[in-house]
């Protein structure tokens, strides 16, 4: 296939790292379109995860035009002209939830605006709005963001146009402004060196970790890297709590942890629950990765990096006891 990064470098030449970000996941090839009948035209095939599809689709003719001349410019070999971009699902790439933010926000607004002008009923699109809506609410609090739309649903959203937006293109102006300094952010932020993971639905796990992102996102200073280890702290805590049972998980010491030791715990934890030698390497790994969490509080200095590396031993203890607790499991086994 072509070289999308060729693609990619002429947008972010234009400065639309907006489609720039769309596209960063994507392949693409050149091909005859067929647009009625026997009649073709030259065009290409873009093949990405499928929310970014489902956003690219919605974009505006102006845009999918850019991106055509941007594969026009950069093709090799040579090719005269694209006149139609067809849009399609790459399956099988496995995307966190901050990857997947843009274009879940870029979706939410064009349906916004596709419900406000006519293009779809309410009732059609109410449900995939709310549930796509608290996903992109459990991305944005990851990285410390809040969502700057208020409606919870579509029908909030139809009373506020009805009363205040009589034309269509003032509903349209008011969702792209409502979205569009959060777009700006995103486009223009780099990635998050330690990635979400998938929310594990042990509530205040969950949130410390969100803290701990949004601190380790905004931090500047050694202070504030030093606060990622406190909500480590928190964190190892909350997660010992979630798996340990008294009456279950015996320590290797036969010592009975307390309610805040939160290592001995996840010790106790991994003994019952990974126990015996064909499980040694998972139970090592487990500690290895908690004796590098528990480092960073004791340093009396912290930066970037040290913050970073406490934040991705945390996130890798807690996905670890989630899997042999039986929260990552599709059958929903739920927790040992």
């Amino acid at each position: 296939m072509p070289d999308i990064e060729k693609v990619v470098g002429f947008l972010q030449a234009l400065g639309r790292i907006d489609l720039v970000s769309l596209l960063r996941f994507s392949k693409y090839h050149l091909l005859e379109v067929d647009v009625w009948g026997d009649i073709t035209v030259p065009g290409a095939k873009v093949l990405s995860p499928p929310v970014f599809t489902e956003a690219l689709v919605g974009l505006s003719e102006s845009d999918q035009r850019r991106i055509a001349e941007a594969i026009v410019a950069t093709a090799a070999p040579p090719t005269q002209g694209v006149e139609r971009i067809v849009f399609e699902p790459l399956k099988d790439v496995d995307l966190g939830p901050v990857d997947q933010l843009l274009p879940e926000i870029i979706v939410q607004r064009n349906e916004m605006i596709a419900v406000a002008t006519g293009g779809r009923r309410i009732n059609d699109a109410n449900d995939y709005y709310r549930t796509r809506r608290r996903r992109i609410l459990s991305a944005l609090q990851a990285l410390g963001l809040t969502d700057p739309n208020p409606h919870t649903d579509l029908w909030d959203w139809y009373n506020k146009w009805q009363v205040e937006f009589s034309s269509y293109a003032e509903r349209r102006q008011y969702v792209h402004t409502l979205y569009q300094s959060l777009i700006d952010r995103l486009v223009a932020a780099p990635p998050p060196p330690v990635p979400a993971r998938e929310p594990t639905g042990w509530e205040r796990v969950d949130r410390a970790l969100q803290k701990a992102q949004a601190r380790h996102a905004e931090g500047r200073h050694e202070e504030d890297y030093q606060m990622v280890g406190l909500l480590r702290r928190e964190i190892i805590i909350s997660v010992g709590q979630a798996v340990f049972d008294p009456g279950v998980h015996v320590a290797p010491d036969g010592v009975s942890p307390s309610t805040t030791d939160g290592g001995r715990m996840i010790e106790a934890f991994l003994a019952t629950v990974a126990a015996g030698g064909s499980n040694e390497s998972i139970r090592r790994h487990a500690r290895a990765s908690l004796q590098l969490a528990l480092e960073l509080q004791d340093k009396r200095t912290a930066d970037f990096t040290a913050a970073a590396l406490c934040l991705e031993a945390t996130s890798s203890v807690v996905n670890i006891l989630a899997i042999l607790s039986g929260r990552r499991d599709p059958a929903g086994q739920g927790d040992r």
